[in-house]
């Protein structure tokens, strides 16, 4: 699935997206080829660990941006209990993911 079809998270939304489930937010930019691949393997990603992913815009969410303290992308946050417990800036493969997450 194309990173744009993950749910995608606002200002108005992150905070009770994050606190209803845990899974994986990635902050994203539309022409980043980068964050198109971390996408398909998110995708990849949910077949080995089954959890939520969602998307943040980094271009059209400059406030969620700040707020998380995000510089390049794509970043991703692993969130658990309502709160990012851990952060990845860069590229892995669905393995690397999957573990990351569950050591998050």
């Amino acid at each position: 699935m194309p990173i744009e079809n993950f749910p995608r998270l606002t200002k108005e939304t992150f905070e009770s997206a994050t606190q209803s489930q845990d899974g994986i937010v990635i902050f994203h930019k539309k022409v980043c080829p980068h964050c198109k691949i971390m996408g398909t393997v998110l995708d990849k990603m949910q077949l080995i660990l089954p959890t939520a992913c969602a998307a943040v815009d980094f271009e059209e969410e400059p406030e969620l941006k700040a707020l998380m303290d995000v510089e390049r992308v794509p970043t991703l946050f692993a969130i658990k209990g309502g709160e990012a417990r851990a952060r990845f800036v860069g590229i892995m493969n669905p393995r690397e993911t999957a573990e990351w997450f569950k050591k998050a």
